[in-house]
């Protein structure tokens, strides 16, 4: 019997999904499948995938691109394991990654949500990468060649500055050269703020994101999958993680559990903020409570985070209140936003 199932849905990354599942293939526990849903890709992603057949134990189905949300549902029905680990078809994986998730899962209850560290990590240079002021003097300080480097790549072009022979076996003092900061998805302000194990936050849910996640098959199917509504980019993850923790579930934040996200170029970054926009008002519709319209709020730069934290620990302890509360910010929710944009 499959005891894990990662559910990886992949587009038009060939080049970093070969780095992704070249760390896969090293890992230390081998009871587990793969699970990729490809979402209508046109680059070579099938051949990377046809490449680790024999190495590692891959379901794949090719679908015409229907987005994120509808791709995980796919991969979880094809899934057979109890424990769901989720990791993007970008993120580079430690020998002991699996194992680790299991590990932790098993010592916690049923409703336990592990939830892992990201990095950043150059593994492919190419130009227009997302790269902070940080991350480049990280990556100059570490090395000193990269800014020559990067100076002369043609445009188009790419640089490999990891191989698979880097990742199986995995070589951490070469990883460690190009990893760069903590991704922003970790949100290490947020344990800066309230601690390793944000005890006194009340939106810890928002860290829950399926880029190094892992629960039980049965909290999952409990609580439901994916919800098909989200479009593009955003949010569905987020949703996924709030209806988690409505219906009880124990967030438990393992930073050793570590895996490297890949930098690489974006696309349209208005269509990302339209996306994002039109799913964080769905999210608001969908679910009408204190804690989404100021997770609204917040994601919209409208509030500060303390500041939405406080109240919500004042709704917390007066029932009264948090009804209150409730009601003024959907009013002011609705007649701010109107109705939700089809």
């Amino acid at each position: 019997m499959i005891q894990a199932s990662v559910i990886m849905p992949t587009y038009n990354k060939a080049e970093y999904l070969e780095l992704t599942l070249a760390s896969f293939s090293g890992q230390q526990h081998n009871n587990f499948e793969i699970i990729i849903i490809d979402d209508g890709s046109t680059d070579h992603t099938a051949k990377v995938v046809q490449k680790y057949k024999n190495k590692l134990n891959i379901q794949y189905l090719l679908q015409q691109n229907q987005g994120r949300s509808r791709a995980r549902n796919v991969g979880l029905q094809l899934s057979k394991g109890d424990i769901i680990v989720f990791n993007d078809d970008d993120r580079i994986v430690p020998p002991d990654f699996i194992a680790s998730h299991i590990k932790r899962l098993l010592s916690e209850t049923e409703k336990t949500i592990v939830i892992g560290w990201k990095k950043n990590i150059l593994s492919i240079f190419k130009q227009h990468l997302p790269f902070s002021s940080q991350e480049i003097v990280a990556l100059v300080r570490k090395n000193p060649e990269f800014a020559a480097i990067a100076d002369g790549a043609e445009p188009g072009g790419s640089i490999p500055f990891l191989t698979e022979a880097d990742l199986n076996p995995y070589d951490q003092a070469i990883l460690e050269r190009y990893t760069t900061m903590d991704g922003y998805d970790s949100f290490p302000d947020f344990f800066a703020e309230y601690g390793d194990d944000l005890k006194d936050f009340q939106l810890k849910w928002i860290v829950g994101t399926t880029a190094n996640m892992s629960l039980r098959r049965s909290f999952l199917y409990e609580v439901g999958l994916f919800d098909e509504q989200y479009k593009g980019w955003g949010m569905e993850d987020t949703d996924l993680s709030y209806r988690l923790y409505k219906a009880g579930g124990d967030f438990c934040f393992t930073p050793h559990i570590v895996n490297l996200h890949q930098l690489h170029p974006r696309g349209s970054t208005f269509a990302a903020e339209k996306d994002f926009r039109r799913n964080s008002l769905y999210f608001c519709h969908k679910h009408k409570s204190l804690e989404a319209y100021l997770f609204y709020r917040w994601t919209h730069q409208e509030i500060e985070m303390k500041t939405a934290n406080n109240m919500l620990k004042l709704a917390k302890s007066d029932a009264s209140l948090a009804e209150e509360l409730t009601f003024l910010y959907e009013k002011l929710f609705f007649s701010n936003v109107g109705s939700f944009p089809q």
